[in-house]
């Protein structure tokens, strides 16, 4: 075993990588970019909700016997309203995920082949692979998710103690979860 924060690998136990840390908005909002632009489970949050607001203001100008200049005007309306809404508000939540974070100051994050446990301040808790069956990556972060609650646990790279620990943190999401 290795002090001070170093990866700590022995024969026939798991390897943890440790990761050390001060959450930053920034890095709940580059994985919230990330995961809304560049997956499909996040794109899909987006475009339904716009989706479903065009059949029913189509449906109501048809109703209405509107022009085709107001039908269009009215889409065009909603469709940006409905997306606001939607990135707004996933914006609030990670906002919100980020004020729990805060809580720990500076986090020490250990990652196992079970799961991880962050540490900070008088805070501490531990997740199961079960529990964020999703990951993300960036040039700066790894975030892992759920889909259907969108709730982030971000691991910044900048808190690696060894160049070679993103990679070993990599090569252990992919084993425990899947991509997106």
């Amino acid at each position: 075993m290795h002090k001070g924060g170093d990866s700590i690998q022995s024969a026939g136990r798991d390897t943890e990588i440790v990761f050390v840390y001060e959450p930053t908005p920034a890095d709940y909002e580059a994985a919230l970019r990330r995961y809304v632009y560049g997956t499909w489970p996040g794109r899909r949050g987006v475009l339904i909700p716009a989706a479903l607001i065009t059949v029913l203001v189509l449906a109501f100008a048809e109703v209405r016997g509107f022009s085709p200049a107001v039908v269009a005007l009215l889409v065009v309306v909603a469709v940006v309203t409905a997306v606001v809404t939607t990135v707004r508000t996933l914006t609030r939540v990670a906002r919100e995920q980020v004020g729990d974070m805060e809580e720990y100051g500076t986090c020490r994050t250990v990652v196992g082949e079970e799961g991880l446990t962050t540490t900070g301040g008088d805070q501490a808790s531990t997740i199961d692979w079960q529990a964020f069956p999703w990951y993300v990556e960036t040039d700066e972060l790894f975030a892992l998710t759920t889909v259907k609650t969108r709730i982030f646990f971000v691991v910044p790279k900048r808190g690696a103690q060894d160049p070679a620990d993103v990679d070993a943190l990599r090569a252990v999401l992919d084993r425990n979860l899947r991509r997106l």
